[in-house]
């Protein structure tokens, strides 16, 4: 069930009609009723899976209390991780380790290997990932245990981030859901402005592209330079306007349902170091990834050699929990080694900035756009052939490349204008200030242009699949 599709509407209405309904001691049961109806609606034969790891997760935070030793409880810790990873580790990289890893050093012996292909379940990535952390900062005594196995389920549950985040900590999240007040004093004027940008994002930006740039990407292209240069930087738009537009529609949704959700998108491609693109990305897996992994290697805490090491490790990682393939690993690899290079000369220099803000950004921009090549591409050929496509294809007639690709053009020239306005807080002024009237006005507009421009379709979200 897509944000995006006319079944999630009519989901949501009936949803919303019962959220206003019930008495609000009730509501963490419709959270997680609801929630069940929404993951179940992609493949209902999965949707015990995020109840499982629950129940993992609350009973584990139980059983290592009981521990007697510092010691005894780090083991503990350990096992409940291990046994929290253990279905995305099965499910997402069973074959990948098998056909890529394995199979190169012991050949035929491995036999065959189609069975370890596995239906990835939908968000299994960030469910781990929320309930490692309600683990983690239990332990760490940074967050008290939920006595309650019910709010853990809405915790995880709740159906706005749970197939593609935010990634929460139980503290963003838990006390929200014991907050027992009126449906009818949401925001909702501000929840349905930032849907629709959401909305409009999603289905006019990064849909649109995503013809433009699939053509390219496709086995059998043969395309111009003209249609490379395109599809490059295409992705580059695509992908920020396919996941942020994903994030905005969870965070409206949640407005209007009371609950808010941490900022996970913040004008990334303003970034003027691929240190600071990675404060402004995705930035609840960033803080994740620090937090959860990076700082447990030792951080910066061993040693400068020993930090660039962990930086690499923890990007490499990174890349690797998006997908199951070696140009996942590459682009990791990519973004740990630009880490390590930014920190190397800052150190060296000594100076937060060694160079103007204007050419920090573009060189951020074209580090990030070219590293999203080996994102998007099926396999390290491919990519590589992308890589290679603006100096090697021909160059078609510029007038008919144009004329046959002015939408997506013009949409490129939007986004670069507006981006530095992509920020919940200018809606959050709009609403403030603004008639209501205009404001709803505005978010008709938007629901309109959307809908008329995508003919009432829309693809699955990127993210969907990590």
């Amino acid at each position: 069930m897509l944000f995006s599709e006319p079944v999630f509407f009519a989901f949501f209405a009936i949803y919303f009609l019962f959220h206003c309904l019930i008495p609000p001691r009730w509501r963490i049961y419709l959270i997680i009723v609801g929630s069940t109806v929404f993951y179940a609606w992609w493949r209902v034969e999965y949707v015990l899976l995020p109840y499982v790891l629950a129940f993992i997760a609350w009973a584990g935070v139980n059983f290592i209390e009981r521990a007697a030793t510092d010691a005894e409880r780090r083991l503990r810790l350990k096992l409940i991780l291990v046994a929290l990873f253990a279905p995305l580790v099965l499910s997402k990289y069973s074959y990948f380790i098998a056909n890529e890893i394995l199979k190169p050093v012991f050949g035929s012996r491995m036999g065959d290997l189609s069975a370890l292909k596995i239906a990835l379940p939908l968000g299994i990535s960030f469910i781990t990932f929320t309930l490692t952390a309600y683990v983690v900062d239990v332990y760490r005594g940074k967050f008290r245990k939920e006595t309650s196995l019910t709010y853990l389920l809405g915790y995880v549950l709740f159906f706005p981030h749970l197939i593609a985040g935010p990634i929460l900590r139980p503290n963003e999240l838990l006390p929200q859901l014991r907050q027992l007040r009126p449906a009818l004093d949401a925001r909702f004027a501000l929840g349905a402005l930032i849907f629709s940008v959401g909305l409009v994002k999603k289905l006019v930006f990064a849909d649109t592209l995503a013809v433009a740039v699939d053509s390219v990407y496709a086995a059998n292209a043969n395309p111009s330079a003209w249609d490379y240069l395109l599809a490059i930087h295409g992705f580059s738009l695509q992908i920020y306007c396919d996941f942020s537009g994903y994030t905005d529609m969870a965070i409206g949704i949640a407005y209007i349902l009371r609950i808010r959700l941490p900022t996970n998108f913040l004008r990334p491609y303003t970034a003027t170091s691929i240190v600071d693109f990675w404060r402004r990305w995705h930035i609840t897996l960033s803080f994740w990834l620090r937090d959860y992994l990076y700082i447990p290697l030792g951080g910066n805490r061993l040693g400068y050699v020993r930090q660039i090491v962990n930086l690499l490790i923890t990007m490499v990682l990174g890349g690797l929990w998006h997908g199951a393939a070696w140009t996942f690993v590459i682009w990791g690899g990519v973004h740990g080694v630009g880490l390590a290079a930014v920190h190397i000369l800052r150190s060296r220099f000594r100076r937060q900035s060694i160079v103007p803000g204007w050419l920090g950004g573009l060189l951020t921009f074209y580090f990030v756009t070219f590293a999203w090549v080996y994102f998007r591409a099926p396999n390290v050929s491919v990519a590589h052939r992308v890589l290679a496509g603006p100096f090697v294809a021909p160059w078609q007639d510029l007038t008919a490349f144009v004329y046959l690709h002015m939408f997506e053009l013009l949409l490129l020239a939007i986004f670069f204008v507006t981006h530095r306005f992509d920020r919940h807080a200018y809606a959050r002024v709009a609403v403030a200030r603004c008639n209501a009237g205009i404001i709803w006005a505005v978010i008709a507009i938007l629901f309109v242009l959307a809908i008329t421009i995508s003919l009432g379709s829309s693809a699955k979200f990127i993210y969907f699949d990590f």
